[in-house]
C-alpha cells in the first residue's frame, strides 16, 4: 500500500512540476531535464508514469480538467491555454 501512495505522490509531483515549467517556458521550449530538476525525480520515475513529453503534457491537461471546469471562451485557442 505504501508503494501505491508513493507512486501517486510522485505522479502528482511530476504533473505539478511539468505544469509550472510549461507555464513559464511554453511546451516547445521546456525540456524533460527541466521538469526532472523541478520535480526532484529520476528520469526512470518520470518515464514510468509518462511515455513522452507529449504524454506528460496531456496528463497535465487532464489533471487540470478534473480540478475545475473551464469557462467557455469566444476564442477556442484561449480555452486550450486556460
Amino acid at each position: 500500500m505504501a508503494q501505491q501512495a508513493r507512486g501517486i505522490r510522485t505522479r502528482r509531483t511530476i504533473l505539478e512540476s511539468a505544469a509550472a515549467v510549461f507555464a513559464e517556458r511554453g511546451y516547445e521550449r521546456t525540456t524533460i531535464g527541466e521538469i526532472l530538476v523541478r520535480a526532484g525525480v529520476t528520469k526512470g520515475a518520470l518515464y514510468f508514469h509518462f511515455a513522452s513529453k507529449e504524454d506528460l503534457a496531456l496528463g497535465v491537461l487532464a489533471a487540470q480538467m478534473l480540478d475545475e471546469p473551464l469557462t467557455p471562451q469566444p476564442v477556442k485557442l484561449q480555452e486550450l491555454v486556460d
